[in-house]
């Protein structure tokens, strides 16, 4: 008797996966080889839910998304079941990397563009054994590039908070340009063309060095701006004025509240596209950096400051730098200015014009692994 009911029931879940061709909320799978099935049904995830956890500066101003700009911002999920999906929108040429179930690196790439004023369902993963998975979404490319809209994500199955892991410590804002937002870190050749596809905040000395110190980053970096000068010789843009906001794209952006999110450690990588102008000043240059720290400390009262120069500087242009940021680092120190440092990356070779290429993914994390190592010893880090 009890084998004739399970045939019957049998028989009645394979008659509804017939039925299911019509149907777009729930999809037929089975745990095993054998008579096991189920349906999982299709769940709705807002963007505002408590299942979610975001990383990033955040704006949710806009309407009934959230909007995330900078570079490194990150949505993830946790959920019972066996495909994801998520409804974005980006107001340009965007990526975004997919790490599966907490992967080292990422895998797979979404690749979108601007497609009209409409947000659009894009597939994230699918056809996973079902069970329990974590996964993240990631902005690997700058704000000057593309603004992310963020609306929700589609679970073939259930969202689920406890399964979300433990959130880091620690935490590390970093400004910077391109170094920072890992700009041809991923490209094959460092002579070759520059392309968006080879930029990567994640293998950025950023996003490794993050790793390295287990800790929570926050990437406000833009290609091309300085402190005092942008690259192309303009003052519009540059990262002091930037900062303060949720992203770059004028429309996109609001004021961020800086109480929602204080670092441990700020890091500020400037100075290569301020002397890569052509049209740098030692005055101008030194006073635009103690102002911009003023403004830091004022927002970030524990913060330790870190004053980085990066390695793309040679010759004279690195020595000048350095000395510029040291001269800066003194006056702030005269006016009380506390746990104010400075540290400098290996210049990676030289040039005739006093700019190198942008580092590779293996310089980046050489870099990171400089950097991180003298935050622990230089902050008592573990």
């Amino acid at each position: 008797m009890q084998g004739f009911v399970k045939k019957i029931s049998l028989s009645i879940v394979l008659a509804c996966s017939l039925f299911f061709v019509f149907c777009s909320n729930s999809e037929l799978y089975s745990e095993s080889s054998g008579d096991d099935f189920r349906y999982v049904e299709w769940t709705w995830v807002p963007y505002d839910s408590d299942l979610l956890r975001i990383s990033g500066r955040t704006n949710y101003e806009k309407g009934d998304f959230v909007v995330l700009s900078w570079s490194a911002s990150s949505v993830t999920v946790a959920f019972v079941g066996t495909a994801l999906e998520a409804k974005i929108w980006t107001n340009d040429l965007l990526y975004l990397d997919v790490f599966l179930d907490e992967e080292e690196n990422p895998s797979s790439l979404i690749k979108t563009d601007y497609s009209g004023d409409s947000a659009f369902i894009v597939p994230v993963v699918s056809s996973l054994p079902y069970g329990k998975h974590v996964v993240t979404l990631y902005k690997r490319i700058g704000s000057n590039l593309a603004d992310w809209y963020f609306y929700g994500f589609r679970v073939l199955g259930r969202a689920e908070k406890e399964l979300l892991p433990k959130p880091f410590d620690r935490k590390i804002e970093f400004v910077g340009n391109s170094i920072a937002c890992g700009s041809d870190v991923l490209i094959p050749d460092p002579e070759q063309e520059s392309d968006l596809v080879y930029e990567s905040a994640y293998y950025s000395y950023v996003g490794q060095t993050a790793r390295i110190l287990k800790a929570e980053a926050h990437n406000i970096c833009s290609g091309g701006h300085g402190v005092y000068i942008n690259y192309d010789g303009s003052t519009a843009q540059r990262l002091p004025i930037v900062y303060n906001r949720t992203g770059t794209q004028a429309l996109s952006a609001v004021a961020w509240n800086h109480d929602k999110w204080h670092p441990d450690a700020v890091v500020i990588n400037l100075g290569t596209n301020d002397f890569a102008s052509g049209r740098n000043d030692s005055a101008h240059f030194v006073d635009a950096t103690v102002d911009f720290v003023r403004h830091i400390r004022s927002y970030h009262p524990s913060a330790k400051i870190v004053l980085l120069d990066g390695p793309m500087l040679t010759g004279d242009f690195m020595v000048k730098c350095r000395q510029y940021l040291e001269v800066a680092k003194k006056v702030l120190e005269g006016e009380g200015v506390k746990d104010l440092y400075r540290f400098s990356f290996d210049p990676r070779g030289e040039s005739l014009y006093g700019v190198y290429f942008h580092p590779t993914k293996d310089e980046a994390l050489a870099d990171a692994e400089s950097l991180s190592a003298w935050m622990r010893s230089e902050f008592g880090w573990d």
